[in-house]
């Protein structure tokens, strides 16, 4: 690995970025921690917070992003970074918020690089937005072992 990394993912209101991060930790779980692991969309409502292993390199996830001061997002950014250290950080925000704000801030502060990705996103109906946020995720584990095997 050749830096640790926060993958912003950032788009407007509505979009598929919390949905996007908590699909991609079940990708990672799958592919990095357990081969057998399904799960089934719908997910669980609600904003996770969570910390895998995969490959020895510590992955944080955050999927809240709207508001820095609510559900005390701006603590549970800060304890990826700064208390447990993580290798790669996936996390949320809108385009310009207070939360891209902090994000900027604690890369910057703490040698971390930062990528900005997009979910995938149609607003024609023959769209199914779950099929889109699956493809998106996948991208996003594909760009975390580029991370983590160094070529990225």
């Amino acid at each position: 690995m050749k830096q640790k990394t926060i993958i912003q993912v950032w788009g407007t209101a509505n979009t598929g970025k919390s949905t996007t991060i908590k699909i991609t930790r079940e990708e990672l779980i799958r592919k990095f921690i357990n081969n057998a692991h399904t799960y089934n969309l719908p997910l669980a409502p609600g904003d996770i917070n969570d910390v895998l292993i995969c490959n020895n390199i510590k992955i944080g996830i955050e999927s809240m992003g709207d508001y820095l001061w609510y559900g005390n997002l701006h603590e549970r950014l800060n304890n990826l970074v700064i208390n447990q250290q993580c290798d790669i950080i996936i996390c949320a925000s809108r385009v310009r918020n207070d939360v891209a704000r902090h994000i900027d801030y604690l890369a910057n502060q703490n040698d971390y690089r930062r990528l900005k990705v997009t979910p995938i996103g149609g607003k024609e109906p023959s769209f199914e937005q779950s099929d889109l946020n699956i493809m998106s995720a996948k991208q996003i584990v594909d760009t975390i072992d580029g991370i983590m095997s160094g070529i990225i």
